[in-house]
């Protein structure tokens, strides 16, 4: 009997090691720029593999660039997690530039294809032709410690930012500064002696499509600037259930943006400006002339300014550029078209109600002391004397002021 029992301990024992535990990898990819959108989506990915009990998260990789702090946040998220990162540019003539070549250099496993390119991460600033030479030295700085904690060649790495040196696959993987090359996924696992791997992707859900496209930096500043317009329309129209509910809405979505973008300096002010030219068009001087003119302008050069990122790789033919653009061409034709009636409006004395009392005259019927009733235009109003003076039974008054439906009056002089 202690036999048997002994026979079927060892078979229980032993039956995992006959047992093919594929290993098990999760899928992710960044496709355009890297922005704040990207992080959500990475993080969730991250956070599925941890859950799933995952060997591996493999990010496939096709990026331009992208922005400092996003970047910077994906890069800690990979380097925090126990899963093993694998970073990989697959597409031939696919590219992983600037920030693409930062979170390369963070994976645990680097590879790209043999004809795609990587490098070209000098930081610029829009409008120079040099980067900031303390900038230029800190991002190189992050470069080559990333290639030294996974044990890449640190000088190489550094010079993707100090020479802004690119590279296609074979030449990184001859420079050590990424640990394999393959044409497709199945090469990818092969040369890392990977069997038959369980492959889970991990898909962008709608919301993170959604936040992906409204976090592109252009527009961003755009939902800041429209955000404050609508909040100055809703509190000097009143109309808060449509222009401050909108106002802020958008300026929810364009601080969330900022909260993760590294923006310039020159940017936000010329875009306080251009709001501040616009709306001193709009309540100040009838008609659209310079104001107008060079407040929309101040906004354009501020949007534009404001998504220079130095990882970044500008693009004015993509449509959310093309979106921004064309907004403010929408805005600035709303305000040449109602600019004109809409002053008028608000320069035009009301008609009725209390405020249409203003400057009236009208005769004291019950004695103000300092309170009192007044007859304007043949209705019975309460009236309080301007200096809290006495005045007598007929006299005659003046409207100066309106306070609820109390009408402050002053003695007529003349």
């Amino acid at each position: 009997m202690k036999r048997y029992i002994l026979l079927l301990a060892v078979f229980f024992i032993t039956i995992p090691l006959f047992v093919n535990a594929s290993p098990r990898a999760y899928l992710a990819e960044i496709d355009g720029e890297i922005k704040a959108g990207t992080v959500q989506y990475i993080n969730r990915a991250i956070i599925e593999a941890e859950l799933g009990k995952a060997d591996y998260l493999v990010i496939i990789i096709d990026t331009p660039g992208g922005l400092v702090d996003s970047t910077r946040r994906i890069i800690n998220s990979m380097i925090e997690t126990d899963v093993k990162t694998v970073v990989f540019v697959g597409r031939s003539g696919g590219w992983a530039y600037s920030a693409g070549t930062f979170i390369l250099m963070a994976a645990d496993y680097a590879f790209v294809h043999p004809e795609a390119s990587i490098g070209a991460a000098e930081p610029r600033v829009m409008g120079e032709s040099e980067g900031d030479t303390k900038m230029i030295e800190g991002m190189a700085s992050w470069m080559e410690n990333l290639a030294i904690r996974n044990e890449r060649d640190a000088d190489t790495a550094k010079r993707f930012v100090t020479e802004n040196l690119t590279m296609n696959g074979s030449e990184a993987l001859s420079a050590g500064v990424i640990d394999g090359t393959a044409v497709n996924l199945n090469e990818l696992f092969s040369v890392m002696d990977i069997v038959d791997p369980e492959m889970i992707p991990v898909q962008q859900n709608f919301f993170e499509k959604v936040f992906d496209f409204l976090s592109h930096p252009y527009l961003v500043s755009l939902f800041l600037t429209l955000g404050t317009l609508g909040l100055i329309f809703a509190f000097r129209t009143g109309e808060f259930e449509i222009f401050g509910v909108i106002g802020l809405i958008l300026l929810a979505i364009g601080l969330w943006g900022t909260g993760v973008i590294n923006f310039s300096v020159l940017g936000i002010i010329l875009l306080l400006l251009g709001v501040f030219l616009l709306a001193a068009e709009f309540f100040g001087n009838p008609g659209f002339g310079f104001l107008g003119v060079s407040g929309v302008i101040s906004l354009l050069l501020g949007i534009l300014n404001f998504g220079a990122e130095p990882l970044l790789a500008p693009s004015i033919f993509d449509f959310a550029t093309l979106f921004t653009i064309g907004v403010l061409i929408s805005l600035l034709i709303f305000i040449i078209i109602t600019s004109r009636g809409v002053i008028t409006t608000f320069r035009t004395k009301p008609t009725f109600g209390p405020e249409s009392l203003l400057g009236k005259k009208g005769k004291v019927i019950e004695t103000i002391s300092p309170f009192g009733r007044v007859d304007v235009n043949k209705e019975s109003w309460s009236a309080r004397s301007e200096d809290d003076e006495r005045i007598e039974k007929n006299s005659i008054v003046v409207v100066t002021k309106v306070v609820g439906n109390t009408l402050i009056v002053s003695k007529n002089k003349k």
